[in-house]
């Protein structure tokens, strides 16, 4: 599995590294956080309007890194329209 998640990892960079508008961030987002649904299992039932998950540490400092990477991008974009 860790190899597996790595490579989804690596992946996801390269989906944020290609965004070049809006849509695309919004398309990564989207991504992500199938990422971290695929890596993760429901903790117990919904707590009010939200799940909850358990996630390893590893996955959720990857899920982490690949959030900030993808707010550095969009940060970009603003800057050049």
């Amino acid at each position: 599995m860790i190899n597996s998640a790595i490579s989804s990892y690596r992946k996801s960079i390269r989906v944020i590294e290609s965004c070049t508008n809006q849509d695309h961030i919004n398309f990564s987002r989207n991504y992500l956080n199938n990422f971290f649904k695929h890596y993760s299992t429901p903790s117990r039932k919904n707590y009010g309007p939200f799940k909850t998950f358990f996630v390893d540490d590893f996955i959720g400092e990857m899920y982490s890194r690949l959030l900030i990477k993808l707010k550095e991008k969009e940060k970009s974009l603003k800057k050049v329209e």
